[in-house]
């Protein structure tokens, strides 16, 4: 970016030198009385200073152009960015709830399951047991 900046603003002070020494080679060339060829002078360095002023006018309007193009994009980008964001955020709370409520599902299910092992144990000793005083007596 630095670079182009370089590269246009050497351009057009090429250009402005060159319009300036030509405009000059032009008017010494010129066969005309010192006081006209001094009023011909003073006449291109001001219409020479009023196309730089337009110039950078120009360049100044530009370059505001362009610097709030440039914060407009950067801050769509950084809206857009934090949606992003949030969007993930949000879905990976969704998917932490869904985790936890199946591995609650799942916590509870195995404490059943544990209980009816324990209990079916149980019966079978009290049957067991049961049937070992039968036999006894």
């Amino acid at each position: 970016m630095f670079n182009d900046q370089n590269n246009t603003r050497a351009y057009f002070l090429g250009m402005l030198t060159g319009t300036i020494l030509g405009g000059l080679a032009a008017l010494l060339y010129a066969p005309k009385s010192g006081k006209e060829l001094r009023q011909d002078i003073s006449d291109k360095s001001n219409e020479l200073l009023e196309d730089a002023e337009k110039y950078l006018t120009s360049a100044k309007n530009s370059a505001s152009e362009l610097i709030s193009e440039g914060r407009k994009k950067a801050e769509s980008l950084i809206d857009d960015a934090k949606r992003k964001v949030e969007s993930i955020s949000h879905s990976g709370e969704s998917a932490l709830k869904t985790g936890e409520d199946l591995l609650n599902q799942g916590k509870e299910k195995l404490q059943n399951e544990t209980q009816k092992l324990k209990d079916a144990g149980k019966s079978g000793v009290s049957a067991y047991n049961e049937e070992r005083n039968k036999i006894k007596h």
